[in-house]
């Protein structure tokens, strides 16, 4: 197996951690998987979370609206790893069952970054995002499947 190789299948388990444990919604296994200085854009609520403490308040206020297990299914993987640093872009079908019982999900698309500090592949920067209609200004939430394919 290739160096390039072996930091790809790291890379790869990394983020299977890190989607395990939103499945979960286990903040504490959440934050293992970022390094301090990380940086997110998440799809809702504030524009930019920057640090560990940030993304933890963020995920403590979005987390008592929803009944565990979170859906989180990585779709598309892609995965470029070497010299330390990772990329990887992907499609996730998205959501959890509110607190009223209802289940919300949606189509969402993503693109995390990692580097391997100390030994340990963690995500320095991640980016979701649901695509959105200019003409409207309405977000994109009722995408499936067959909106993979599109490709401009």
């Amino acid at each position: 197996m290739t160096l390039a190789s072996k930091d790809e299948a790291a890379v790869r388990a990394r983020l299977n951690t890190w989607a395990d444990a939103c499945r979960a919604m286990d903040i504490d296994a959440i934050m293992a998987c970022y390094a301090p200085e990380a940086v997110s854009f998440d799809c809702h609520s504030v524009f930019r979370l920057k640090g560990l403490d940030s993304h933890r308040r963020h995920l403590e206020a979005c987390f008592p609206y929803m009944v565990a297990p979170m859906t989180l299914d990585l779709h598309e993987l892609s995965v470029a790893a070497g010299g330390g640093v990772a990329f990887a872009h992907y499609a996730m079908q998205c959501g959890a069952t509110g607190q009223d019982g209802q289940e919300h999900r949606s189509w969402l698309r993503g693109t995390i970054c990692l580097r391997e500090i100390d030994g340990r592949w963690l995500i320095v920067h991640d980016h979701c995002s649901a695509p959105f209609d200019p003409m409207t200004n309405t977000a994109m939430l009722d995408a499936g499947p067959e909106d993979l394919k599109k490709v401009a």
